[in-house]
């Protein structure tokens, strides 16, 4: 997982080296949000573009980040999500809940 901060301020993280979010590689990816979720004083947008498939167990990671940060009164926003996980996000009217960036 790798984080950038870009001209606008933002800190930006991307997955890297897997296209999806599961329970394979879920729990090294929480670890890893919750640490840049800290370092970025939680203000942090997570880039999707490269995850193809997410399973339950990743759902749960992304809310997991998305709660420790409003407890920090910090924000946690999606972006380039691609149609696939749109749908999904928006199946479980997850749409609603994340802030989604472009």
């Amino acid at each position: 997982m790798k984080t950038i901060t870009n001209q606008e301020n933002k800190n930006v993280s991307t997955i890297e080296g897997t296209d999806r979010l599961n329970a394979t590689v879920a729990p090294g990816v929480k670890e890893q949000l919750n640490r840049q979720l800290k370092e970025c004083h939680y203000q942090l947008t997570l880039s999707l573009e490269n995850i193809k498939y997410i399973d339950s167990t990743g759902i749960g990671v992304l809310i997991s980040a998305l709660k420790t940060a409003r407890e920090n009164n910090g924000t946690f926003c999606l972006k380039g999500l691609n149609k696939e996980v749109m749908g999904l996000l928006t199946l479980m009217k997850l749409d609603k809940v994340f802030e989604i960036c472009e």
